[in-house]
């Protein structure tokens, strides 16, 4: 047969199995061919990947999809696949990945990561080994997403952080809605899906007041750092509304680990930028404590918690605090096993007697620093440490007083709240610690 012939055959054949895909499975044509034409953009313009990664971190739980039986959030796959892209655009263009001392240390805990997986495998089920296997690849890919950042133009830079502030400031605005839609969710059934309660508490699509504290002081903190570099009248009135929203949008969470948070980054950012956003928090602060009763009352029970803490009595701890003191507890007693490597990275589900299996917060100890002890060991808290060491140091030699002051507020909230695990806070930690990176 000619081969003309051949080739005619073979592209009619395709048409028609595409034709008859498009009637029986017109989700699943849709999806490879969304997720073609999302590749290619990735591939050629990084800005693209980046954009999609932050839109869908703020998506939150309404960018969950089912697939097989198994729940995943939109950003577990785009984060991981932006990634890859990133390193197939290096590679066809021969360019060299170069490291420092930041992305070395992340790859040296990478590599204690999978060699704790590896070691604490020989405990798990094969299901409880793929979901833990899971579990570090979406670290993987969303943590690596800072060679992507820094990778990128002084003008791609500038892009994707206007991406990422717009993001936030639509994921605030969706905030006060579901406030208003969702004030109960009890009422609204989400407690039988495993999500606590939330009354009257701003929680926006993380479907959690106090994630959602923890990225609006994250985001807070920058608008701060970027404020104190702006120069043009017209734009600085752009970033105070735009921070008014923010700290608005915080207050309304009733969270206090995220106020506790904002806290520490306004004194960092007051501290090594102007005294004056130091003061101006200081007056904020009291005049929204004496106008909001309930805000005061929460001021008022951590205050309560940290005294009863430090009077070693938890008799006056609130549930949630008491709460937390169990989760700590738990994530001690999981680290004491392995203290070397851990019980292995995205396995302290399967060590823990704390939280319930269906839990939201069955994946790791409230504390982000104690999580990673107890699943990488001391090894690994220790290269994480060095980690955020070198990040600081890179952020202070470029004088980036706002993302140093969020690093801080996010690591004090950390100590409360899984944030440095918990998917959407940890693409805006790292995508945001690779823009702000000065390039060389």
């Amino acid at each position: 047969m000619h081969p003309l012939a051949q080739n005619k055959i073979a592209l009619s054949l395709a048409i028609l199995a595409l034709a008859t895909s498009a009637v029986f499975a017109p989700q699943l044509i849709f999806a490879v061919a969304g997720a073609g034409i999302f590749g290619l953009l990735a591939l050629r313009f990084p800005v693209c990947g980046l954009a999609a990664t932050i839109i869908a971190a703020f998506a939150g739980e309404f960018g969950r999809v089912e697939l097989g039986g198994v729940s995943f959030l939109l950003l577990d796959l785009i984060a991981p696949a932006v990634l890859m892209l990133w390193f197939a655009r290096k590679f066809l263009a021969k360019e060299k990945i170069e490291l420092d001392a930041v992305t070395g240390s992340l790859l040296i805990f990478w590599a204690i990561g999978f060699l704790s997986l590896l070691l604490g495998s020989a405990g798990l089920a094969s299901a409880d080994f793929k979901f833990a296997l899971l579990y570090f690849f979406r670290f993987v890919g969303i943590s690596g997403l800072i060679f992507v950042a820094r990778d990128l133009t002084k003008k791609e830079t500038e892009q994707v952080f206007r991406i990422l502030l717009l993001g936030g400031i639509l994921f605030a605005v969706a905030g006060f809605v579901l406030f208003q839609i969702l004030p109960d969710f009890t009422k609204a059934g989400l407690t039988e899906l495993g999500f606590d309660p939330h009354i009257g508490r701003l929680t926006s699509t993380f479907l959690d007041p106090n994630f959602a504290a923890g990225g609006f002081a994250f985001l807070l903190a920058l608008l701060g750092g970027r404020f104190l570099r702006e120069k043009n009248s017209g734009r600085q009135v752009l970033i105070l509304t735009s921070a008014g929203i923010f700290g608005v949008a915080l207050l309304l969470t009733f969270s206090r680990s995220g106020l506790l948070a904002l806290g520490v980054s306004g004194l960092i950012l007051g501290i090594f930028g102007n005294r004056r956003i130091l003061l101006a928090g200081i007056l904020v602060a009291m005049l929204s404590i004496a106008g909001s009763p309930r805000l005061a009352e929460r001021v008022g029970e951590f205050s309560q918690s940290v005294e009863s803490l430090g009077n070693a009595s938890q008799q006056v701890l609130d549930p949630t605090a008491q709460l937390r003191v169990n989760s700590w507890n738990e994530g001690w007693r999981i680290f004491a096993e392995k203290p070397l490597l851990g019980v292995g990275f995205g396995a302290y589900k399967f060590h823990q007697n704390f939280s319930a299996a269906d839990s939201h917060a069955a994946t790791g100890s409230d504390a982000s620093l104690l999580n990673i002890a107890a699943m990488t060991g001391i090894s690994g808290l220790a290269v994480f440490g060095i980690f955020l060491w070198n990040l600081a140091a890179a952020h202070f030699r470029a004088k980036n007083w706002g993302f140093l002051s969020a690093c801080a507020g996010l690591l004090v909230h950390s100590i409360f709240v899984n944030s440095l695990f918990f998917a959407p806070l940890a693409l805006i930690f790292f995508v945001s610690a690779g823009l702000l990176m000065k390039r060389d």
